[in-house]
């Protein structure tokens, strides 16, 4: 037997072993390269915002608006609408949102807030009343009634509670007439004269009904007491949910006027300057905002209201509840009672007719969600009642409108508001 063949067998085995050792940190590299691992590889990366791709574009709203407004028969460039939850994270419906419309009275609301800024939620417009003469025995007051005032509610309350306070202080006649300010108004009368009469009549105390004049310089005489008006909440509640244009434009006239209200939208709001025109800040005539606009000014009310202690609902009326120009909208909807709004109308003589409604919706699981929805055309009935369908639809179609907590309809403009004292 040849005693060296096991020795060869041995080393044939042996380099067989070294070279299968050898390949096999080899073959742990190769089949994840060949894809033949039966382990997943796992990422090292951490899962975060910051490592998913952005998409190139913002994802549509779930609500084609501008679908709705073709299969209604309606030319879709004559609307606009934004209707989004109130942070701004989720578009329900966008339309035409950063066109240019005329928003009629949508900018009380930005006449609501330059006043509430400007002016604070417990303002109140002062009536001065003096005399230049003295009381007799008999109660004759022998001189002249001077009224000094601005006041663009004053009316026949105001005037019957200064004709009470007089008589309260042995006044029961005036000799010499009644004088008023050039600023004077009286039930939404721009003509002094005329207001100086309405208020001789109401007060009943002047010997000659006719004998009443506009003092052009302030009056020398005594100053008796001061009539202080309804608080600015109140004045704004009423002017929003009634679109009283005498008073948003003595208001307006307050904090700036057409170009005040502008500018503090542009300087404030950072609107684009481009997108904004006011003529008149009670929303007559050709003004010009976006829904994106209108939006913004809706946000910005909600904040300065909440900054003096009040709610959007102590300043906007109550839709389909509060009486004014809202009492008998989106009627027996989900939506009666549960959303703020503004309404606004213009006829078809200034830029062909508009109507437009904005405001907010309190939902179940989105909180506010804020909408603003402008209507070119003179068909303005069945403008509004696409603003209604639409409203409706794309607010149900996402969560449920919360009726808000609130007893209505609200008696607006309380007489309980007035306040008389000396200074």
């Amino acid at each position: 037997m040849n005693s060296s063949k096991p020795i060869i067998v041995m080393i044939v085995l042996g380099v067989i072993i070294i070279a299968t050792l050898s390949y096999i940190p080899y073959s742990l590299t190769l089949f994840p390269r060949m894809g033949l691992s039966s382990t997943p590889a796992v990422s090292t990366l951490p899962v975060s915002a910051e490592n998913v791709p952005a998409p190139l574009t913002p994802p549509p709203p779930p609500f084609d608006a501008a679908s709705w407004y073709i299969s209604r028969a309606a030319e879709p460039e004559k609307h606009g609408a934004l209707i989004e939850t109130f942070d701004g994270r989720r578009v329900l419906t966008s339309h035409n949102a950063d066109t240019g419309f005329n928003p009629a009275s949508l900018l009380k609301l930005a006449t609501s807030l330059v006043a509430l800024r400007r002016l604070g939620a417990n303002h109140r417009f002062e009536t001065r009343v003096y005399t230049n003469g003295v009381t007799d025995a008999s109660g004759a007051l022998r001189g002249k009634i001077y009224v000094v005032g601005s006041d663009p509610l004053f009316g026949d309350v105001a005037a019957s509670m200064i004709a009470r306070e007089l008589r309260a202080r042995g006044v029961t006649k005036i000799t010499d007439g009644i004088a008023v300010s050039p600023e004077f108004c009286f039930n939404y009368s721009d003509s002094p004269e005329e207001s100086a009469k309405r208020l001789a009549r109401v007060m009943r105390l002047s010997q000659k009904e006719q004998q009443v004049e506009v003092a052009s310089t302030p009056p020398s005489g005594n100053p008796l007491f001061v009539l202080r008006s309804y608080p600015l909440r109140e004045v704004l509640l009423y002017m929003n949910a009634h679109s009283n244009n005498f008073v948003a434009d003595r208001l307006g006239a307050k904090v700036g006027g057409p170009e005040g209200v502008r500018r503090f939208l542009i300087e404030e709001l950072k609107l684009p300057a481009e997108q904004v025109r006011i003529e008149w800040v009670s929303g007559r005539q050709r003004n010009e905002m976006t829904p994106r606009g209108i939006l913004a000014v809706i946000r910005a009310l909600y904040s300065e209201a909440e900054r003096h202690g009040l709610k959007l609902e102590d300043i906007m009326p109550v839709v389909g509840r509060d009486y004014g120009t809202l009492r008998g909208r989106l009627a027996e909807t989900p939506l009666h009672g549960a959303a703020l709004a503004k309404t606004g109308t213009m006829t078809a003589d200034v830029d062909g007719g508009t109507a437009s409604l904005a405001g907010v919706v309190y939902t179940k699981d989105s909180g506010f969600v804020v909408f603003a929805i402008c209507d070119q055309g003179s068909q303005i009935g069945e403008n509004r009642q696409l603003e209604d369908q639409l409203l409706t639809e794309v607010i149900t179609a996402h969560d449920i409108p919360v009726p808000i907590s609130l007893v209505t309809p609200r008696q607006l403009l309380p007489q309980l508001s007035f306040q008389i004292s000396d200074k």
